[in-house]
């Protein structure tokens, strides 16, 4: 009995171990297998791996070569865009500056019309006004020469210095003002500056020059090639004269010589003066008078816009500051 069971425990026994056997000599023969197809696959994945990263490599410089053209393309497109954005600047610029100019000539236009309508009128009230002095003139040292009173004790002279003056009318200047000196034979101080307010002499700036022979030769001398700068227009001079001299001093005449006037608007210019001129009782400090060498017409026969404007300023500042306006000849452009 027992060695049937013996005998039965060892023929299981055999029969598992037999099995395991098998099982393990299977998987041995699959392990042999695959190391013998390995390196045939590994080969093909390796190829086919790189066969894809050659191809991406080459779709990344394709993009790339297509990236850099199109920046290209949109850096020329912009720069020519942007050459075209000022471009566009500069035409509305011109446009504006066009327009303007259209405007400033349709204004000087109606101004010139005006001022020739006004200069007629001042033509004709001075020949009606100089007709009435002489016909009531008596020689006098109080009465005026020439419609300007010469009763002043103080003179200053404010002449432009603008090249239209100083090139063309200086001489013609300088002897219209010896010609007023004369008729002052004695006079307690006089001073010379320009339209700016430059003074001539400039050791006596704010001063009153002694009235001598010598000194009258010197203030001609020193004329005769005195250039400063000058912006054609006679409202700093004479503003600068008046707050000066007008506070301190009785009996001063301010004489401006001059062509014509370069910017401002005449009423705020006119309007300037008197301001400066005007004392604390609400009148003028000291007379202003002027003589003018306006050219009206230059040789082509066109009106000259700058000097009817200087006519009809004077011609309101005297009248406000108590002076009188007298435009003489230049001997310049068509009589």
């Amino acid at each position: 009995m027992s060695r049937r069971k013996r005998r039965a425990t060892e023929t299981l026994s055999l029969s598992f171990l037999d099995a395991i056997s098998c099982g393990f000599g299977a998987i041995i023969l699959l392990i042999v297998i695959t190391k013998i197809y390995e390196p045939q696959l590994r080969e093909e994945v390796t190829e086919d791996t790189e066969a894809q990263i050659a191809y991406l490599q080459q779709r990344i410089d394709d993009i790339t070569t297509d990236a850099d053209e199109v920046s290209r393309t949109l850096s020329t497109a912009e720069s020519e865009l942007e050459r075209e954005r000022r471009r566009l600047e500069q035409l509305r610029a011109e446009l504006a500056r066009i327009e303007n100019a259209a405007d400033d000539a349709q204004d000087q236009a109606q101004v010139a019309a005006e001022l020739e309508g006004r200069l007629n009128r001042a033509r004709q009230e001075m020949t009606e006004e100089m007709q009435r002095l002489l016909a009531d003139f008596r020689p006098h040292r109080d009465q005026p020469v020439g419609g300007i009173p010469i009763d002043s004790e103080y003179i200053i002279f404010v002449i432009d210095t603008s090249p239209s003056m100083t090139h063309y009318t200086w001489d013609r200047m300088i002897q219209i003002m010896e010609e007023i000196l004369d008729t002052y034979p004695t006079v307690k101080g006089m001073q010379v500056m320009n339209d700016m307010g430059t003074y001539l002499m400039t050791r006596y700036a704010g001063e009153w020059i002694q009235d001598t022979p010598a000194l009258r030769q010197a203030v001609i001398r020193a004329l005769r090639n005195w250039r400063p700068f000058s912006n054609s227009s006679p409202v700093e001079g004479l503003s600068i004269a008046a707050r000066t001299f007008g506070p301190r001093t009785e009996g001063v005449s301010i004489y401006y010589l001059g062509d014509e006037m370069h910017g401002h608007n005449l009423d705020h210019a006119a309007r300037q003066v008197q301001r400066a001129n005007t004392g604390r009782d609400g009148q003028p400090m000291t007379r202003i008078h002027s003589i003018g060498f306006p050219v009206i017409y230059d040789y082509t026969g066109s009106v000259q816009a700058t000097a009817l404007r200087f006519s009809v300023l004077m011609r309101i500042i005297c009248e406000q500051n108590n002076g009188t306006f007298v435009a003489l000849h230049s001997g310049r452009g068509r009589r």
